[in-house]
């Protein structure tokens, strides 16, 4: 469950990954991301590549509230096709997000009983893929646009470390083709499960956990 993040906090560094011009008035993105925070998003526009802030934490277009009861800030590949939050978003709502870092729980091995942050050995801003969804305030008019990370099985240094989720990286080569949102939902698994890039990782140890018991924890990340 990646439920908190580092971010692009910078703009030269967005600028430069992804090649685009950002907005005339852009809100520079918290250094650590939360569920229900805003988070810049990498989009296909019509001139190229662009930047966009969105929540973090998918609020599906049919949802009665804002925060719905189950999170909604990772969705599982295994469960795209099914799930109602995720179905369709999944089919052509598509994005990037960029993330310096990723932030998990570890409850065995190594780093049991603490925190870790997960980067890649070479400090290069990752992409995760993303889907997206627009949610309106039935009382307000507000339109929100928010934001779930694609998470698959972890690789095996991640498993190592103690966790058994992570995000799906896209390389370069493969941002147009997740983008463009041109093949069948069922594709698009078989897409990010044959071609998300196998990145290097370091680890590094952060805050213990509290009242942590030596036991693992569950969690539920779906409705």
């Amino acid at each position: 469950m990646c439920a908190r993040y580092g971010s692009a906090d910078e703009f030269n560094l967005l600028m430069r990954t992804y090649h685009l011009k950002l907005p005339e008035v852009m809100t520079l993105p918290l250094q650590i991301i939360y569920p229900h925070t805003p988070a810049p998003v990498i989009l296909r526009g019509r001139e190229g590549m662009q930047a966009k802030m969105m929540n973090y934490s998918l609020i599906p277009s049919w949802s009665e509230v804002r925060k719905p009861k189950f999170a909604t800030y990772n969705a599982r590949i295994e469960e795209v096709l099914n799930k109602p939050s995720w179905r369709e978003p999944f089919k052509s709502r598509h994005c990037l997000v960029p993330v310096k870092f990723f932030i998990e729980s570890v409850y065995e091995g190594r780093y049991a009983g603490h925190n870790i942050a997960i980067a890649a050995k070479d400090r290069r801003l990752l992409s995760a893929a993303g889907i997206w969804d627009s949610w309106t305030d039935r009382k307000t008019g507000e339109v929100i646009e928010s934001v779930a990370i694609l998470t698959g099985p972890p690789t095996e240094d991640v498993l190592a470390a103690g966790h058994d989720r992570c995000p799906i990286f896209l390389a370069e080569s493969h941002w147009d083709e997740w983008l463009s949102a041109r093949k069948s939902a069922q594709q698009y698994v078989d897409f990010l499960k044959n071609t998300r890039e196998i990145v290097e990782f370091d680890f590094t140890e952060r805050e213990a956990l509290k009242n942590h018991s030596g036991q693992m924890a569950l969690f539920d990340d779906g409705e």
